[in-house]
């Protein structure tokens, strides 16, 4: 017994020793993946911090410049956005010529495509090198890496329509009756109260102004590029005195929002007539927005707004805008605000019509959910794209 275990021990022995050749001549690669994978990490981060410095220096620079129209400011605003970031440890410093500025222009398939020093300037270009020692340097030749990223940011334009319900039930009250009105117009007879301009305060058609003048107020603080028309759409309709037309582009596309609210405030002081043709009102927005008044660099958008089912013309909404989204790559928001519109398939039909249109659905039932969904969308909208 005593000798087989003497036999085993030495065996045991032997095959120890026959391990440690084996070992010396792997460990040296082992060690030298070890290196290389430290090596490659590094690198991989490296090249990421570059991309974001490069990437915030371009924001920055973009955005200093539209609000300063000073290149020179620009590019120093860039730099100091730059610093705050540091590549391979370091703080990386961005030479003024690694700054261009030109135009963007939107190609077809959705990308863009820069030009150095074209106008009018709506982009920034960056470009950075950094170089920085490797972990385990001693593996090549300098111990050094060296990479170059480049940067582009780009001032999004928009064009966008308000497509907005004047039919005769936007004078009612904010519930979901129809032919209540606010109390300021139960003085008169349903008929009268038919035929006189719906309540400044208190009706439908107070609370969709108000929540436009909220939605040009968003758009003129974060100082987009945007430009805004204004449709309004109900039925052609004629009694003695009174008519209304099916739908009026009641301001062409016009950086001046103020004029909305003008436009807006006009329709206020006049009866509302008629009943519900939305396919006329969109049809008008899609003339616009592919009109020469419309910018082929510029993003094209409806805002919709119904509190009603659509009663005249064509009643197919979700195949309405999603053949203007095919064919003229315009998104559609729809927002249905009280009445017929916020229950039943007329809410499903609407938020559909949204889906087709690639566009957000809001259902708003009270005059702040549907200031709230006008806010909505104007935050939505993207002031800067960096690639």
């Amino acid at each position: 017994m005593r000798s087989r275990q003497l036999h085993n021990q030495r065996l045991a022995l032997r095959r120890h020793g026959a391990m440690i050749p084996v070992v010396a001549l792997t460990m040296p690669i082992v060690i030298l993946f070890i290196g290389y994978s430290v090596n490659i990490a590094y690198m991989q981060l490296m090249r990421t911090e570059l991309r974001l410095t490069t990437d915030s220096a371009a924001k920055a620079a973009l955005v200093n410049f539209g609000a300063t129209n000073s290149q020179s400011s620009a590019v120093a605003f860039g730099k100091a956005t730059s610093a705050n970031n540091k590549v391979g440890g370091a703080v990386l410093s961005i030479p003024t010529s690694g700054f261009k500025f030109g135009n963007s222009t939107k190609q077809s398939n959705g990308a863009y495509v820069f030009n150095a020093g074209a106008t009018p300037v709506n982009s920034v270009q960056v470009t950075a090198t950094a170089t920085t020692a490797l972990p385990i340097g001693s593996m090549i030749p300098n111990g050094t890496f060296t990479c170059s990223k480049t940067a582009y940011a780009t001032r999004v334009s928009h064009d966008i329509v308000l497509v907005l319900d004047r039919s005769a039930s936007m004078a009612f009250d904010l519930s979901s009756s129809e032919f209540v009105y606010p109390p300021d117009r139960t003085l008169f007879s349903p008929l009268q109260s038919y035929f006189t301009p719906p309540s400044p305060t208190a009706s439908r058609w107070a609370a969709l102004t108000a929540a436009v003048n909220s939605f040009v107020t968003v758009l003129q603080a974060r100082n987009l590029d945007v430009k805004v028309g204004l449709v309004t759409y109900a039925e052609d309709y004629s009694l003695g005195q009174y008519s209304s037309t099916v739908a009026s582009l009641d301001k062409t596309l016009t950086t001046s929002t103020s004029s909305i609210t003008t436009a807006m405030n006009a329709w206020g002081a006049t009866p509302l007539l008629g009943d519900t043709n939305i396919a006329a009102g969109l049809a008008l927005a899609q003339a616009e927005l592919t009109s020469s008044r419309a910018r082929s660099t510029a993003d094209r958008t409806i805002i919709l707004l119904t509190d009603g089912v659509a009663t005249t013309g064509n009643t197919n909404i979700p195949g309405l805008t999603s053949s203007y989204r095919t064919g003229s790559s315009i998104v559609t928001h729809v927002i249905t605000f009280g009445g017929e519109a916020a229950t039943g398939s007329v809410a499903t039909s609407m938020q559909t019509a949204a889906q087709n249109g690639n566009g957000m659905f809001f259902n708003a039932a009270t005059a702040a959910q549907l200031q709230a969904a006008f806010q909505n969308i104007a935050d939505s909208l993207p002031a800067v794209l960096v690639n």
